[in-house]
C-alpha cells in the first residue's frame, strides 16, 4: 500500500519534534548518580554531555567513569574504564565533548556520581545531566536525559562499587516499556540500546523481550549481549520487521490511523540471566533506550519503567560480579 505523502511528512515533522523536547511524563529528580546511555567518539560523531548542579548552597565534586565497549574500529575493548574528576559549584553547569573529555576513540556509556575525595562518594541529589549527539555538528540526531539515581546512603560497603540496591543508590527498574517501535524496513532502522547493569564486565547479559503488535498479539524473544550494546531492532527478532508484522500476525488493518501501511507495536523487557565463567545471576538488572531512526532523522527519550531491581552494581570486575 502506498503511503499518503502527507502522513510522510507528518512522520517526518514528527521525528524533528522528537529532537526537540526531552519531557518526561511525572517528571524525573534529580540524584547523587547518573546514568548516560551512551557516548560515541568516534570519527565523524560527536557527543556533548551536560551534568549540572541544582542545588543553590552546596559545591559538589563528580566523578565520571566512561566504559567503552568499541574503539574507533568496532572492536571490543572489554568495557574499559576512563575516570575524570570535576567540581560543580551551587548551581553551576559543565557541557562537555566527551572526546576532549576522554579522548580515547570510543564508544559506550558513562555513569557519573557525587564525592568526597578519593573513593568517597557522598549524598547529593542535586545532579541532573544529558547526553546529544550529533553528525560532526552538522546536523542534530537525538537527544537522552541521564538516567537519575537517588542516592540513599552512598558510603561504599567496601565492594568499591556503586551499587544500585535500594540501599547506597536508588534500585533500578524490575521492567523496561518502550510505548511503540514501528515496523522496520524501509525508511525505518530503529536500534536499542542495552546496559548489563549486574555483573560487570566478566558478564554477559540475556534479556527477554514480550513484543505486542497493534491488535494486542503477543511475541516473545531473548537477546544477549556483553555489557553494553546498540543493535538494529531486527537484530533481536523478525517480529520488529513492518513486513512480517503485516504478513505473519493477525495485525489491525486500519492502524497506524493515518498510515496503516506503516506497522507499529510495543515491548517489555526484563533481565533474565547474567553470567560468567564462575557464575550466573539470575534477574539481573538492566536498562534499554530505544533510538528512533526515520530517513535521516533521530529521535531518542527515556523509557518507562516498573518496579524495583536491586541487583544492579556499576561496574564489577570480578569473575563473580561482587567486586
Amino acid at each position: 500500500m502506498r503511503i499518503h505523502q502527507i502522513a510522510l511528512s507528518g512522520l517526518t515533522a514528527v521525528a524533528c519534534l522528537g529532537l526537540a523536547s526531552e519531557a518526561v511524563a511525572g517528571g524525573r529528580n534529580a540524584g547523587s548518580l547518573l546514568l548516560y546511555p551512551e557516548f560515541d567518539n568516534r570519527v565523524g560523531d560527536v557527543s556533548v554531555l551536560t551534568i549540572t548542579n541544582v542545588d543553590d548552597e552546596n559545591s559538589v565534586d563528580v566523578e565520571f567513569v566512561y566504559i567503552g565497549r568499541y574503539d574507533e574500529d568496532d572492536q571490543t575493548v572489554w568495557c574499559e574504564e576512563f575516570n575524570r574528576e570535576e567540581t560543580l559549584t551551587p548551581n553551576d553547569t559543565l557541557t562537555l565533548l566527551t572526546d576532549v573529555h576522554n579522548p580515547q576513540m570510543e564508544r559506550g556509556f558513562v555513569y557519573a556520581f557525587a564525592r568526597e575525595g578519593v573513593d568517597n562518594p557522598v549524598l547529593h541529589n542535586g545532579l541532573i545531566g544529558n547526553v546529544m549527539t550529533f553528525q560532526g555538528f552538522a546536523s542534530i540526531e537525538y537527544s537522552i536525559n541521564a538516567v537519575s539515581y537517588l542516592g540513599m546512603d552512598p558510603t561504599d560497603n567496601g565492594n568499591g562499587l556503586r551499587d544500585l540496591d535500594g540501599l547506597e543508590y536508588e534500585t533500578s527498574p524490575a521492567e523496561i516499556q518502550v510505548p511503540r517501535f514501528f515496523g522496520q524496513g524501509g525508511m525505518f532502522d530503529s536500534e536499542l540500546i542495552l546496559i548489563g547493569l549486574s555483573g560487570g564486565r566478566s558478564f554477559v547479559t540475556t534479556v527477554d523481550f514480550l513484543i505486542y503488535n497493534d491488535n494486542e498479539e503477543v511475541f516473545s524473544s531473548e537477546y544477549t549481549f556483553y555489557c553494553w550494546d546498540r543493535i538494529p531492532l531486527t537484530d533481536i527478532t523478525d517480529v520488529f520487521d513492518n513486513t512480517y508484522l503485516k504478513d505473519n500476525t493477525n495485525h489491525d488493518l486500519l492502524e497506524m490511523l493515518g498510515a496503516p501501511g506503516i506497522e507499529t507495536g510495543w515491548f517489555r523487557m526484563t533481565g533474565a540471566i547474567a553470567s560468567s565463567t564462575a557464575t550466573s545471576i539470575a534477574n539481573p538488572a538492566v536498562y534499554g533506550v530505544l533510538i528512533e531512526k526515520i530517513s535521516t532523522y533521530g529521535g531518542a527519550d527515556l523509557p518507562w519503567e516498573s518496579g524495583s531491581n536491586a541487583n544492579g552494581k556499576l561496574l564489577a570486575r570480578s569473575q563473580d560480579g561482587q567486586f
